[in-house]
């Protein structure tokens, strides 16, 4: 895959991708989805429309509440339909997953950590079911070189999700600040050979050798 051009630019926002991504699912989710973002912001004005629109349960999570109250101040009832958890992330999801049996949708943009995003992600993979998705922000697939960020919270959950069965997973360089998303399905058709490291090859027959 080639990289792109030196002058590449956003071309959809956050909260524009979160809009297209689930107006493309809507007749994949059930009727009362739940969503959830991690890290709240100018996104979670569309996730709010979107969700008000399914008739859905929405969850944002953020680390301050500073932040979280002057969004509300600003977006007013555009909001309203939205639980806000103050605190770390992590501690919101097991919260939040504590209440449901499955969750919809998932935008991952919290803290600017690849071990982070990917603790997120394992915390509520069991919540995860076939129809589910994640958008994740701040991310690339794996052979892609992007200039709008350093793609670093993606830096090890993506490679992970292209090598499960279940994950389709596709790049949107020019979506936020480069994102991925990725779909749960329910045949095991999905792993992506190509994302397998080098430097993680099982060596041990060459190892065999070198003591025999």
């Amino acid at each position: 895959m080639q990289p792109p051009q030196e002058n590449i630019s956003r071309e959809i926002t956050h909260g524009g991708m979160i809009a297209r991504h689930l107006s493309e699912r809507k007749e994949k989710l059930p009727g009362q989805p739940v969503l959830v973002e991690t890290g709240c912001g100018i996104s979670t004005v569309s996730l709010a429309e979107a969700g008000r629109n399914l008739n859905a349960t929405i969850y944002s999570c953020d680390y301050n509440r500073e932040k979280v109250n002057a969004l509300q101040q600003r977006a007013g009832s555009k909001i309203d339909n939205v639980t806000f958890l103050i605190g770390d992330s992590l501690d919101s999801l097991r919260k939040i997953c504590a209440q449901h049996t499955k969750l919809d949708f998932v935008f991952l943009d919290a803290a600017a950590s690849s071990m982070h995003t990917f603790r997120e992600f394992q915390l509520i993979e069991a919540f995860l079911k076939p129809g589910s998705s994640l958008l994740i922000d701040n991310a690339a697939l794996p052979d892609e070189r992007w200039l709008l960020s350093p793609c670093r919270k993606g830096k090890i959950i993506v490679p992970y999700l292209m090598a499960s069965t279940n994950w389709e997973v596709r790049g949107h360089p020019t979506a936020g600040d480069s994102m991925i998303s990725a779909i749960h399905h329910d045949t095991p058709d999905y792993a992506d050979p190509s994302c397998e490291w080098s430097g993680f090859v099982d060596t041990w027959k060459q190892d065999f050798e070198s003591y025999l």
